[in-house]
């Protein structure tokens, strides 16, 4: 059995002067990068879309039940 998720922990003094100084901090991005995380995310939004469209298929050929997934 999965173990709980602790609480987040709350940064004082020196951790949380670093970590706010980290999340100003403006980090470029290379043309190249750019363009392949753009392309993962096209790729990824039309597998998406794709597995949706079935999904809304499937349902529709069994009277709003998709066969696939169990209904908890």
């Amino acid at each position: 059995m999965a173990r709980p998720i602790r609480e987040t922990p709350i940064l004082f003094g020196e951790d949380a002067r670093r970590f706010l100084a980290r999340m100003q901090e403006n980090r470029k991005e290379s043309p190249e990068a750019r363009a392949r995380r753009l392309k993962n995310y096209e790729f990824m939004k039309k597998a998406y879309e794709i597995g949706m469209a079935e999904k809304r298929a499937r349902e529709a050929a069994n009277g709003g039940v998709d066969p696939c997934f169990k209904q908890v």
